[in-house]
């Protein structure tokens, strides 16, 4: 029995719609979806677009027909394209739907959809020929917008590669990665110390509707305010010239140049050195007599119960000796008095009380002294050295580190690390400080707005001037804000302060870690000292 008996199926006049036409004729067995199917593929129509549910439609009508019908149970669709634009404007993506037996989308239909989108920028041409081709796609990017490249910060170079850093630099295990304080280096006047590189003004970037993206401009890096030694060229705005022959010496976004002061030995005969910079001597210091420097202080021999005060680095060649009572220990009033605000280095150290807000390196011994060092001690230069430290007391903030701690038969020799009270007392004067450059910065930005707005009351030159002393106090804050980082840097390293002594230690020897004290009751192998879980504790 034949199914379908009366239905045909019949494109319309204009050929873009498929009609099932049913004649009432005897009725046959019922058809099915895939008998329908099976009719519109061998009558040549299955390119077209069908629709589940009026084939469907169809199906039913034909099973239940008791009159003629004309259903649509198919069409001749058209390839479309969609185009959808990002929110910030800066893509556009494509979607292609494919023909059935219709037309394909073209280039120039897609090229028609952007227009009428308003995107004119960034079209990717290979991305849109490629969906094209396919006939299909599906959220195809297609237009690419280009972001702003903002530009970079100006900056601070430094032409003198051999230039001191007064800025101690420790690492992560708080150990400074230098030792040797090295020579003196200097410059002539005239000599260039640093340039000002410009910030760069970046390039713009688009959307792809053409709209321009503006490109925030790089800070301008400026040399601070009070540079001594140092000028401006005249030529040249950007670069800074020594004005003098000196030491160079890097702070905060500049370079200071230092006098130097050369002498053979510090006698009577020489008199004591007060000195605005840096003091060289190539022979010794004799007892008695004081140098004081601003700067570093260079000695080339020994120095013999003097008196040193600088304000940079103390490098001695040989050794300081003081004086000792009569029991063998330091004696304040003979001793050797040292102290800087950078760092001291020596061969060895004997009745000296030493004081460095940075590190003390020895390379040899130190005997019955007074050590105190913001970051660490390390006494012992190479396995050669006897690298030992006897007697008295020796402190820092995050390390003690010598070959051996003690001596036999040895009076009692005692090591601190951990804070010092110093950072603290420095942070809070930093604190203050801070506060009023800020209220500083704020009334003359408070000026050069009030000068902006009424221009006819500035008086003329005022607004450069104020301009140069924001410029100033902004130096000034970031200088502060360094400082900070450091001493912060320097509070979390002293949470694991150490005391190593790397091949012996011996009795009376007593350990401080923060506040736990262990003392040394027999002698021993070198061992590391740490506070761990609230304990002193030894590996």
């Amino acid at each position: 029995m034949n199914q379908g008996k009366g239905l045909t199926l019949r494109m319309d006049k204009d050929g873009r719609k498929l009609h099932a036409i049913y004649l009432p004729a005897e009725r046959t067995e019922p058809i099915d979806v895939a008998w329908l199917r099976e009719q519109i593929a061998a009558q040549g129509f299955s390119k077209l677009y069908f629709e589940e549910r009026f084939l469907t439609s169809v199906v039913h009508a034909y099973n239940h027909a008791r009159d003629a019908f004309d259903l649509v149970v198919g069409e001749v669709r058209d390839g479309q394209c969609s185009i959808f634009l990002d929110s910030g404007k800066m893509a556009a993506h494509l979607t292609i739907t494919p023909p059935y037996a219709g037309e394909a989308v073209t280039q120039e239909d897609v090229l028609r959809a952007l227009e009428q989108k308003g995107i004119v920028s960034g079209v990717l041409f290979d991305s849109v020929n490629a969906a094209v081709a396919a006939e299909r796609a599906d959220n195809v990017l297609i237009a690419a917008g280009r972001a702003a490249q903002h530009g970079q910060d100006g900056y601070l170079q430094n032409l003198l590669p051999s230039a001191k850093e007064r800025r101690p630099k420790v690492d992560v295990f708080g150990k400074a990665d230098y030792r040797d304080l090295g020579e003196i280096p200097v410059v002539q006047e005239g000599d260039a110390l640093m340039r000002k590189i410009p910030p760069t003004l970046g390039e713009p970037g688009e959307t792809v509707l053409g709209q321009v993206i503006p490109a925030t401009p790089g800070k301008q890096a400026m040399f601070a305010a009070n540079l001594s030694g140092t000028r401006v060229s005249s030529a040249d705005p950007d670069l800074l010239l020594a004005a003098i022959t000196g030491q160079p010496v890097m702070v905060s976004n500049g370079v200071k140049v230092e006098p130097t002061f050369v002498v053979r030995t510090v006698t009577v005969a020489s008199g004591n050195i007060d000195f605005d910079g840096t003091v060289k001597v190539l022979e010794d210091v004799q007892s008695g007599m004081l140098i004081r420097a601003t700067g570093d202080v260079h000695i080339g021999g020994t120095v013999e119960m003097a008196t040193i005060d600088a304000g940079g680095d103390i490098v001695v060649a040989g050794g300081v000796v003081g004086r000792s009572d009569q029991r063998g220990e330091l004696d304040e009033s003979t001793a050797s008095l040292i102290q800087c605000s950078g760092s001291f280095s020596a061969r060895f150290v004997q009745n000296a009380r030493i004081q460095a807000s940075n590190s003390i390196y020895v390379d040899d011994v130190v005997m019955q002294s007074h050590l105190a060092a913001g970051n660490q001690v390390i006494v012992g230069k190479s396995p050669a050295n006897k690298g030992c430290i006897m007697g008295g007391l020796t402190q820092a903030a995050l390390l003690v580190q010598a070959f051996v701690l003690g001596a036999p038969a040895y009076p009692r020799t005692r090591v601190e690390v951990g804070v010092t009270p110093r950072v603290h007392d420095r942070l809070r004067e930093l604190a203050v400080e801070q506060e009023e450059k800020e209220k500083q910065r704020d009334d003359v930005q408070r000026l050069l707005e009030t000068l902006r707005q009424n221009p006819e009351r500035a008086v003329p030159g005022m607004d450069e001037k104020a301009e140069k002393t924001l410029q100033a106090i902004m130096a000034g804050l970031a200088a502060l804000k360094e400082e900070q980082g450091y001493l912060m840097q320097e509070i979390e390293l002293s949470q694991g302060a150490r005391v190593v002594a790397e091949k012996a230690i011996y009795t009376a020897v007593e350990i401080q870690v923060g506040l736990k004290v262990m003392q040394i009751t027999e002698d021993r192998r070198g061992a590391v000292f740490v506070v761990k879980d609230g304990e002193l504790e030894t590996f």
